[in-house]
Protein backbone atom coordinates (compact mmCIF):
# COMPACT_ATOMS: atom_id res chain seq x y z
CA UNK A 1 0.00 0.00 0.00
CA UNK A 2 1.13 3.43 -0.71
CA UNK A 3 2.25 5.97 1.79
CA UNK A 4 -0.57 8.06 2.83
CA UNK A 5 -0.93 11.67 2.39
CA UNK A 6 0.16 14.19 5.37
CA UNK A 7 -2.87 15.12 7.48
CA UNK A 8 -3.54 17.07 10.44
CA UNK A 9 -6.31 14.08 12.08
CA UNK A 10 -4.95 11.80 14.58
CA UNK A 11 -4.14 8.79 13.76
CA UNK A 12 -5.67 5.87 14.74
CA UNK A 13 -4.78 1.86 14.57
CA UNK A 14 -7.77 -0.65 14.79
CA UNK A 15 -6.43 -4.18 15.59
CA UNK A 16 -9.30 -6.72 14.84
CA UNK A 17 -8.99 -9.81 17.25
CA UNK A 18 -8.07 -13.28 16.31
CA UNK A 19 -8.82 -14.24 12.60
CA UNK A 20 -11.86 -11.95 11.85
CA UNK A 21 -11.78 -11.23 8.53
CA UNK A 22 -12.25 -7.55 7.42
CA UNK A 23 -15.43 -7.99 5.54
CA UNK A 24 -19.36 -7.34 5.44
CA UNK A 25 -19.77 -10.79 4.41
CA UNK A 26 -16.93 -12.90 6.10
CA UNK A 27 -16.35 -10.65 9.07
CA UNK A 28 -18.48 -10.57 12.08
CA UNK A 29 -19.67 -8.12 14.40
CA UNK A 30 -16.06 -6.34 15.33
CA UNK A 31 -15.62 -5.77 11.98
CA UNK A 32 -19.26 -4.31 11.63
CA UNK A 33 -18.58 -2.07 14.56
CA UNK A 34 -14.78 -1.06 13.39
CA UNK A 35 -16.19 -0.02 9.18
CA UNK A 36 -19.73 1.24 10.87
CA UNK A 37 -18.22 3.34 13.36
CA UNK A 38 -15.10 5.12 11.51
CA UNK A 39 -16.21 5.34 8.12
CA UNK A 40 -18.65 7.87 10.04
CA UNK A 41 -15.77 9.98 11.36
CA UNK A 42 -13.52 10.15 9.08
CA UNK A 43 -12.94 13.52 9.06
CA UNK A 44 -12.13 13.53 12.36
CA UNK A 45 -9.25 10.78 12.49
CA UNK A 46 -6.90 9.36 9.97
CA UNK A 47 -7.52 5.27 10.11
CA UNK A 48 -6.01 2.19 9.11
CA UNK A 49 -7.37 -1.04 10.00
CA UNK A 50 -4.97 -4.38 10.54
CA UNK A 51 -6.16 -7.89 10.45
CA UNK A 52 -6.19 -11.19 9.09
CA UNK A 53 -5.64 -11.06 5.33
CA UNK A 54 -9.50 -10.54 3.44
CA UNK A 55 -9.56 -10.56 -0.71
CA UNK A 56 -10.25 -6.78 -2.03
CA UNK A 57 -13.56 -7.78 -3.39
CA UNK A 58 -14.91 -8.89 -0.07
CA UNK A 59 -13.23 -6.25 1.97
CA UNK A 60 -15.35 -3.35 2.81
CA UNK A 61 -14.66 -0.16 1.66
CA UNK A 62 -11.82 1.04 3.60
CA UNK A 63 -8.25 1.14 4.45
CA UNK A 64 -7.14 -2.35 5.57
CA UNK A 65 -3.52 -3.58 6.15
CA UNK A 66 -2.09 -7.30 7.23
CA UNK A 67 1.19 -8.80 8.71
CA UNK A 68 3.40 -10.41 6.23
CA UNK A 69 3.65 -13.30 9.19
CA UNK A 70 0.26 -14.39 8.92
CA UNK A 71 0.92 -17.68 6.97
CA UNK A 72 3.36 -18.45 9.60
CA UNK A 73 1.02 -17.45 12.58
CA UNK A 74 -1.82 -19.85 10.84
CA UNK A 75 0.75 -22.74 11.55
CA UNK A 76 1.39 -21.98 14.73
CA UNK A 77 -1.83 -21.57 16.11
CA UNK A 78 -2.47 -25.62 14.77
CA UNK A 79 0.70 -26.39 16.92
CA UNK A 80 -0.07 -26.98 20.93
CA UNK A 81 2.72 -25.53 22.41
CA UNK A 82 3.38 -22.72 19.79
CA UNK A 83 0.22 -21.02 18.98
CA UNK A 84 0.47 -19.16 22.60
CA UNK A 85 3.39 -17.71 20.27
CA UNK A 86 1.33 -16.79 17.62
CA UNK A 87 -0.29 -13.49 19.15
CA UNK A 88 2.99 -11.90 20.02
CA UNK A 89 4.86 -12.61 16.60
CA UNK A 90 1.89 -11.27 14.86
CA UNK A 91 2.19 -7.92 16.63
CA UNK A 92 6.00 -7.78 16.71
CA UNK A 93 5.73 -7.79 12.83
CA UNK A 94 3.63 -4.98 13.03
CA UNK A 95 5.09 -2.65 15.57
CA UNK A 96 6.92 -0.64 13.56
CA UNK A 97 4.06 0.74 11.59
CA UNK A 98 1.86 0.73 14.69
CA UNK A 99 4.57 3.42 16.32
CA UNK A 100 3.57 5.42 13.40
CA UNK A 101 0.08 6.12 14.96
CA UNK A 102 -0.84 8.31 18.21
CA UNK A 103 -3.38 5.85 19.24
CA UNK A 104 -3.94 1.93 18.38
CA UNK A 105 -7.89 0.52 19.32
CA UNK A 106 -7.41 -2.88 20.52
CA UNK A 107 -10.84 -4.99 19.97
CA UNK A 108 -11.13 -7.49 22.51
CA UNK A 109 -7.47 -8.49 22.97
CA UNK A 110 -6.19 -7.03 26.87
CA UNK A 111 -3.48 -8.93 27.06
CA UNK A 112 -1.73 -7.16 23.61
CA UNK A 113 -1.83 -3.56 26.00
CA UNK A 114 0.98 -4.99 27.84
CA UNK A 115 2.81 -6.66 24.52
CA UNK A 116 2.73 -3.68 23.00
CA UNK A 117 4.13 -1.77 26.09
CA UNK A 118 7.03 -4.06 26.32
CA UNK A 119 7.71 -3.40 22.20
CA UNK A 120 7.86 0.15 22.94
CA UNK A 121 4.78 1.75 21.68
CA UNK A 122 4.56 4.93 23.87
CA UNK A 123 1.27 6.36 22.50
CA UNK A 124 -2.98 6.51 23.60
CA UNK A 125 -4.17 3.03 23.60
CA UNK A 126 -7.36 2.37 23.62
CA UNK A 127 -8.70 -1.33 24.56
CA UNK A 128 -12.38 -2.18 23.31
CA UNK A 129 -14.44 -4.91 25.01
CA UNK A 130 -17.31 -6.65 23.30
CA UNK A 131 -16.91 -9.63 25.58
CA UNK A 132 -15.77 -10.71 29.01
CA UNK A 133 -12.40 -10.94 28.88
CA UNK A 134 -11.66 -9.05 31.82
CA UNK A 135 -14.09 -10.90 34.60
CA UNK A 136 -11.73 -13.55 36.22
CA UNK A 137 -8.60 -11.24 36.23
CA UNK A 138 -7.48 -10.48 39.57
CA UNK A 139 -7.53 -6.79 41.12
CA UNK A 140 -3.90 -6.92 40.68
CA UNK A 141 -3.76 -7.76 37.05
CA UNK A 142 -6.39 -5.07 36.67
CA UNK A 143 -4.43 -2.66 38.02
CA UNK A 144 -1.69 -3.16 35.68
CA UNK A 145 -3.49 -3.00 33.33
CA UNK A 146 -4.64 0.53 34.59
CA UNK A 147 -1.61 1.37 34.59
CA UNK A 148 -1.01 0.78 30.96
CA UNK A 149 -3.93 1.51 29.11
CA UNK A 150 -4.94 5.11 28.39
CA UNK A 151 -9.37 3.70 28.68
CA UNK A 152 -11.32 0.77 27.93
CA UNK A 153 -14.39 0.90 26.44
CA UNK A 154 -17.14 -1.88 26.68
CA UNK A 155 -20.69 -2.07 25.14
CA UNK A 156 -22.79 -2.20 27.78
CA UNK A 157 -22.84 -1.59 31.62
CA UNK A 158 -23.49 -5.03 32.53
CA UNK A 159 -19.89 -5.54 30.89
CA UNK A 160 -18.50 -2.96 33.06
CA UNK A 161 -19.84 -4.43 35.67
CA UNK A 162 -18.21 -7.84 35.33
CA UNK A 163 -14.36 -6.33 36.40
CA UNK A 164 -14.98 -2.74 37.63
CA UNK A 165 -14.93 -3.34 41.17
CA UNK A 166 -11.69 -5.26 41.46
CA UNK A 167 -10.30 -2.04 40.19
CA UNK A 168 -10.80 1.87 41.12
CA UNK A 169 -8.53 2.69 38.91
CA UNK A 170 -9.63 0.57 35.60
CA UNK A 171 -13.22 2.30 36.95
CA UNK A 172 -11.79 5.63 36.54
CA UNK A 173 -10.92 4.99 33.11
CA UNK A 174 -13.77 2.88 31.80
CA UNK A 175 -16.31 4.01 29.37
CA UNK A 176 -19.88 2.80 28.48
CA UNK A 177 -19.99 2.92 24.43
CA UNK A 178 -22.87 1.32 23.31
CA UNK A 179 -23.43 -0.56 19.95
CA UNK A 180 -25.62 0.02 17.13
CA UNK A 181 -26.99 -0.49 14.14
CA UNK A 182 -27.69 0.65 10.71
CA UNK A 183 -30.88 2.73 10.13
CA UNK A 184 -30.48 2.74 6.28
CA UNK A 185 -30.18 -0.83 6.20
CA UNK A 186 -32.84 -1.54 8.82
CA UNK A 187 -35.78 -0.14 9.12
CA UNK A 188 -39.65 -0.95 8.79
CA UNK A 189 -41.58 -2.19 5.89
CA UNK A 190 -44.92 -3.37 7.46
CA UNK A 191 -46.11 -3.68 3.75
CA UNK A 192 -43.93 -7.34 3.86
CA UNK A 193 -44.23 -8.26 7.28
CA UNK A 194 -45.85 -11.93 7.72
CA UNK A 195 -48.16 -13.24 10.12
CA UNK A 196 -47.06 -15.27 12.74
CA UNK A 197 -43.34 -15.78 11.54
CA UNK A 198 -40.54 -16.35 14.04
CA UNK A 199 -37.21 -15.09 13.10
CA UNK A 200 -34.06 -16.42 14.35
CA UNK A 201 -30.42 -15.33 13.29
CA UNK A 202 -26.82 -15.90 15.16
CA UNK A 203 -24.59 -19.36 14.93
CA UNK A 204 -25.76 -22.57 15.20
CA UNK A 205 -23.70 -22.69 18.94
CA UNK A 206 -25.12 -24.11 22.06
CA UNK A 207 -24.56 -20.90 23.17
CA UNK A 208 -26.92 -19.44 21.38
CA UNK A 209 -29.74 -21.30 22.09
CA UNK A 210 -31.08 -22.39 19.23
CA UNK A 211 -32.34 -26.41 20.44
CA UNK A 212 -34.40 -24.36 23.20
CA UNK A 213 -35.79 -22.21 20.62
CA UNK A 214 -36.88 -25.30 18.40
CA UNK A 215 -38.03 -26.62 21.57
CA UNK A 216 -40.36 -24.07 22.64
CA UNK A 217 -41.94 -23.52 19.17
CA UNK A 218 -43.08 -27.07 19.61
CA UNK A 219 -44.75 -25.66 22.03
CA UNK A 220 -46.39 -22.62 20.45
CA UNK A 221 -47.57 -25.13 17.84
CA UNK A 222 -50.58 -26.03 20.43
CA UNK A 223 -52.03 -22.27 20.59
CA UNK A 224 -51.20 -21.33 16.95
CA UNK A 225 -50.62 -24.50 14.85
CA UNK A 226 -50.27 -22.40 11.78
CA UNK A 227 -47.24 -20.75 13.30
CA UNK A 228 -43.24 -20.53 10.99
CA UNK A 229 -39.70 -20.57 12.77
CA UNK A 230 -37.42 -19.00 9.89
CA UNK A 231 -33.75 -20.36 11.74
CA UNK A 232 -31.18 -17.85 9.73
CA UNK A 233 -27.36 -18.08 10.31
CA UNK A 234 -24.58 -20.89 10.24
CA UNK A 235 -21.83 -22.74 11.95
CA UNK A 236 -19.70 -20.10 11.07
CA UNK A 237 -18.99 -16.85 9.14
CA UNK A 238 -19.93 -17.36 5.49
CA UNK A 239 -19.34 -20.99 5.57
CA UNK A 240 -21.47 -24.02 7.58
CA UNK A 241 -20.11 -27.30 9.09
CA UNK A 242 -22.33 -30.33 9.82
CA UNK A 243 -21.42 -30.56 13.34
CA UNK A 244 -23.01 -32.85 16.05
CA UNK A 245 -24.84 -29.52 17.10
CA UNK A 246 -26.61 -28.67 14.19
CA UNK A 247 -27.54 -32.37 13.88
CA UNK A 248 -29.33 -32.15 16.84
CA UNK A 249 -31.41 -29.08 15.53
CA UNK A 250 -32.31 -30.19 11.76
CA UNK A 251 -33.35 -33.52 13.69
CA UNK A 252 -35.99 -32.02 15.93
CA UNK A 253 -37.14 -29.60 13.28
CA UNK A 254 -37.13 -32.69 10.70
CA UNK A 255 -39.70 -34.32 13.63
CA UNK A 256 -41.55 -31.42 14.18
CA UNK A 257 -42.32 -30.86 10.26
CA UNK A 258 -43.10 -34.63 10.07
CA UNK A 259 -45.60 -34.69 12.96
CA UNK A 260 -46.38 -31.66 13.61
CA UNK A 261 -46.58 -30.11 10.18
CA UNK A 262 -44.70 -27.36 10.91
CA UNK A 263 -43.62 -24.61 9.21
CA UNK A 264 -39.28 -24.24 9.79
CA UNK A 265 -36.68 -22.73 7.14
CA UNK A 266 -33.66 -23.17 7.30
CA UNK A 267 -31.88 -19.76 5.55
CA UNK A 268 -28.40 -21.14 5.49
CA UNK A 269 -25.54 -17.91 5.96
CA UNK A 270 -27.06 -14.51 5.57
CA UNK A 271 -25.03 -11.49 3.81
CA UNK A 272 -25.64 -9.32 6.55
CA UNK A 273 -26.33 -5.97 4.57
CA UNK A 274 -28.05 -7.91 1.62
CA UNK A 275 -30.41 -10.92 3.05
CA UNK A 276 -30.82 -10.31 6.67
CA UNK A 277 -32.80 -6.70 6.58
CA UNK A 278 -35.77 -8.64 4.79
CA UNK A 279 -35.58 -11.10 7.08
CA UNK A 280 -35.64 -8.81 10.00
CA UNK A 281 -38.73 -6.72 8.38
CA UNK A 282 -40.86 -9.44 7.73
CA UNK A 283 -40.85 -11.10 10.82
CA UNK A 284 -43.39 -10.84 13.29
CA UNK A 285 -41.14 -11.76 16.37
CA UNK A 286 -37.30 -12.09 16.80
CA UNK A 287 -36.33 -14.46 19.15
CA UNK A 288 -33.23 -14.38 21.15
CA UNK A 289 -32.77 -17.14 22.91
CA UNK A 290 -28.92 -16.84 24.40
CA UNK A 291 -27.76 -19.05 26.89
CA UNK A 292 -24.73 -17.24 28.16
CA UNK A 293 -24.40 -13.69 29.45
CA UNK A 294 -24.33 -11.96 26.15
CA UNK A 295 -22.59 -8.51 26.78
CA UNK A 296 -25.57 -6.70 24.25
CA UNK A 297 -26.34 -8.57 20.71
CA UNK A 298 -26.34 -6.71 17.87
CA UNK A 299 -29.04 -8.61 16.26
CA UNK A 300 -31.75 -7.05 18.78
CA UNK A 301 -30.72 -3.49 18.07
CA UNK A 302 -31.20 -4.50 14.43
CA UNK A 303 -34.67 -6.19 14.91
CA UNK A 304 -35.83 -3.11 16.85
CA UNK A 305 -34.42 -0.50 14.16
CA UNK A 306 -37.19 -2.89 11.70
CA UNK A 307 -39.71 -2.29 14.27
CA UNK A 308 -39.91 -6.10 14.68
CA UNK A 309 -40.73 -6.97 18.58
CA UNK A 310 -38.25 -8.92 20.46
CA UNK A 311 -38.45 -11.85 22.85
CA UNK A 312 -34.94 -12.23 24.63
CA UNK A 313 -32.89 -14.01 26.99
CA UNK A 314 -32.48 -12.47 30.64
CA UNK A 315 -29.01 -12.64 30.24
CA UNK A 316 -26.16 -10.50 30.41
CA UNK A 317 -26.31 -6.78 28.64
CA UNK A 318 -29.67 -8.08 26.95
CA UNK A 319 -32.21 -6.43 28.83
CA UNK A 320 -29.99 -3.17 29.17
CA UNK A 321 -30.28 -3.25 25.24
CA UNK A 322 -34.09 -4.21 25.27
CA UNK A 323 -35.66 -2.04 28.22
CA UNK A 324 -39.13 -2.13 28.02
CA UNK A 325 -39.55 -2.55 24.50
CA UNK A 326 -39.65 -5.99 24.51
CA UNK A 327 -40.32 -9.54 26.42
CA UNK A 328 -37.34 -11.27 28.48
CA UNK A 329 -37.39 -15.00 29.35
CA UNK A 330 -35.21 -17.59 30.51
CA UNK A 331 -34.15 -19.18 27.47
CA UNK A 332 -33.75 -22.36 29.50
CA UNK A 333 -37.81 -22.50 30.85
CA UNK A 334 -38.70 -23.40 27.96
CA UNK A 335 -42.50 -23.00 29.13
CA UNK A 336 -41.91 -19.30 29.81
CA UNK A 337 -40.45 -18.99 26.39
CA UNK A 338 -43.56 -20.49 24.31
CA UNK A 339 -46.16 -18.45 26.41
CA UNK A 340 -44.24 -15.55 25.89
CA UNK A 341 -44.08 -16.32 22.13
CA UNK A 342 -48.00 -17.53 22.23
CA UNK A 343 -49.02 -14.30 23.89
CA UNK A 344 -47.75 -11.89 21.56
CA UNK A 345 -48.78 -13.97 18.74
CA UNK A 346 -51.89 -13.63 20.09
CA UNK A 347 -52.40 -9.81 20.06
CA UNK A 348 -51.34 -8.16 17.66
CA UNK A 349 -51.85 -4.61 19.17
CA UNK A 350 -49.56 -5.30 22.31
CA UNK A 351 -46.93 -6.51 19.82
CA UNK A 352 -47.29 -3.53 16.93
CA UNK A 353 -46.51 -1.03 20.55
CA UNK A 354 -43.70 -3.01 21.65
CA UNK A 355 -42.41 -3.08 17.96
CA UNK A 356 -42.36 1.04 17.73
CA UNK A 357 -41.20 1.03 21.16
CA UNK A 358 -38.49 -1.05 19.51
CA UNK A 359 -37.66 1.57 16.92
CA UNK A 360 -37.92 4.22 18.90
CA UNK A 361 -35.52 3.12 21.38
CA UNK A 362 -33.03 1.85 18.30
CA UNK A 363 -33.19 5.09 17.08
CA UNK A 364 -32.16 7.11 19.70
CA UNK A 365 -29.77 5.00 21.54
CA UNK A 366 -28.35 2.40 18.69
CA UNK A 367 -27.99 4.46 15.71
CA UNK A 368 -24.58 4.38 14.24
CA UNK A 369 -24.38 8.19 13.90
CA UNK A 370 -24.73 8.29 18.00
CA UNK A 371 -22.50 5.03 18.47
CA UNK A 372 -20.21 7.10 16.41
CA UNK A 373 -20.12 10.34 17.74
CA UNK A 374 -19.95 8.98 21.52
CA UNK A 375 -17.08 7.27 20.05
CA UNK A 376 -15.58 9.98 18.64
CA UNK A 377 -15.34 12.05 21.83
CA UNK A 378 -13.68 9.13 23.51
CA UNK A 379 -11.07 9.39 21.07
CA UNK A 380 -10.54 13.28 21.68
CA UNK A 381 -10.68 12.80 25.01
CA UNK A 382 -7.97 10.35 25.44
CA UNK A 383 -5.41 12.10 22.63
CA UNK A 384 -5.95 15.23 24.48
CA UNK A 385 -5.42 13.59 28.41
CA UNK A 386 -2.35 12.02 26.68
CA UNK A 387 -0.77 14.87 24.81
CA UNK A 388 -1.16 17.13 28.10
CA UNK A 389 0.13 14.38 30.24
CA UNK A 390 3.47 14.39 27.78
CA UNK A 391 3.68 18.19 28.05
CA UNK A 392 3.92 17.88 32.00
CA UNK A 393 6.53 15.37 31.89
CA UNK A 394 9.08 17.25 29.74
CA UNK A 395 8.32 20.17 31.83
CA UNK A 396 9.45 18.17 34.27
Amino acid sequence: MSAPAPSNRPRVAVLLSGREQFSPYFGGALARWTYEVYSRITDKFDVVVFGFPTEKKDLYPFRHESSEVWRVCSWLAHIPLARRYEETLWLRALIRRLREFAVVHIHNRPQWVGTLRKMGYEGTVVLHLHNDHLGHWSAPALNALAAQVNAVAVCSNYLKSTFVLKSAALQAKTRVVLNGANLQVFFPREEIREPKTIFFVGRFDPQKGVLQLLQAYEKVLETHPDAKLVVGGSSSFGSHHETEYVRQVRELAQRLVERRHAQVHFTGYLDHEKDLPAWFQKATIFACPSLFQEPFGMVNAEAMACATTVVAANRGGIPEAIGEAGRLVDPENVNEFAATISELLSHPQDRKRLGYMGYERCRKMFDWAVTAENWAELLDLVANSATSATTVARRR
